[in-house]
């Protein structure tokens, strides 16, 4: 056998040796490949780009910012002022009325009782009044006096008022007796220029006609006299001032009677009593008679009234003089009683 024929029967006999081999060590290594395979799939299914559960998953949407909040709108105006504030005060009003209320219809109802019974000289009311007066004058020569008077409204705030009187003059002295007379004559015209409840305003023109029968009881001349009164109630005190002022000239008549020049100054303070069925005043007087350099005559009246009906009013209304001789308007004493009717 040759060296080449051997060699080719061994490899033939180591052929089936070694596919032998192959096949056993092929055995044996594939429960190995097989391990390490799945070991590998098992890496790859752990991969969260690329596992299938993971893809099964919804992809979860980029989060998104919170909306912004619309920009608050401005509240209706009615909103912005709500009426529940503006109502309270009318409620509290309706059940408990405020002390400014309170001072307005306690001034508005002075000043009506006041005018009810004669006493307020700013009121636009009628009358008829009738008063008979006993007066002590300074030079010592009495008289007694009976005047009458009537008011009449011409409009809401016009007043006309005419005063006469008829009065029975002794002069006391030697050789007089009593001499029955008239004397002057006035009228005026008046209205109101401010009317509230705290505060009234009044003015008048008045006109006095020389009419006297008796130089002693009339001053012979013509006067114009413009005056200006306001009532001022108060509250607290239940009662109603009446300041007033006027100024008395004379503008013509009897070349031999003096000239008139003097102002009057008035406060008269009338209180209400028993629900407005009586009334009380007290009345200071200042004249200034401007024909002597000013001189002055101060007095000091008083007066008790009472309702006697709807429309009936009575009084009793006595004074003093306190200083002053020779000025017009003043005197020692006098009383004085009326009544009146008002309509």
């Amino acid at each position: 056998m040759t060296e080449r024929s051997a060699q080719s029967d061994y490899d033939r006999g180591l052929r089936p040796a070694s596919h032998l081999r192959l096949i056993l060590a092929f055995l044996l290594l594939s429960p190995m490949l097989e391990t390490t395979r799945t070991y590998a799939q098992d890496l790859q299914l752990d991969l969260p780009e690329e596992s299938g559960p993971a893809r099964a998953q919804p992809p979860q949407g980029v989060p998104q910012k919170p909306a912004a909040k619309p920009p608050l709108e401005e509240k209706p105006i009615t909103e912005a002022a709500p009426d529940a504030p503006q109502e309270r005060p009318q409620i509290e009003q309706r059940e408990r009325p405020l002390p400014a209320a309170l001072t307005k219809m306690a001034n508005r109802l002075l000043n009506i009782l006041t005018a009810e019974n004669g006493t307020n000289r700013t009121a636009i009311i009628g009358r008829v009044q009738f008063l008979t007066e006993y007066r002590e004058r300074r030079d010592s020569s009495v008289q007694l006096s009976n005047v009458a008077r009537v008011d009449i409204p011409l409009a809401a705030n016009l007043l006309w008022r005419t005063d006469a009187d008829l009065t029975l003059y002794d002069p006391r002295t030697a050789g007089s007796s009593p001499n029955l007379a008239t004397g002057d004559l006035s009228t005026r015209l008046g209205s109101k220029v401010w009317q509230e409840p705290a505060f009234t305003a009044f003015i008048e023109g008045q006109v006095v006609f020389p009419t006297a029968t008796n130089s002693n009881l009339g001053r012979g001349k013509y006067q114009l006299v413009p005056a200006m009164f306001l009532s001022v109630p108060i509250k607290r005190l239940d009662l109603v001032v009446f300041p007033g002022i006027q100024q008395d000239v004379s503008v013509g008549g009897d070349p031999s009677a003096k000239n008139v020049n003097f102002t009057k100054l008035n406060m008269e303070i009338t209180k209400p009593w028993a629900n407005s069925q009586w009334w009380t005043t007290v009345e200071p007087v200042l004249f200034i008679d401007w024909t002597q350099k000013a001189k002055t005559a101060f007095d000091l009246e008083f007066e008790v009234g009472r309702r006697l009906g709807e429309n009936w009013r009575a009084w009793l209304r006595p004074a003093v003089g306190i200083w002053g001789t020779g000025v017009p308007g003043a005197y020692d004493w006098y009383t004085q009683i009326g009544i009146r009717y008002m309509f």
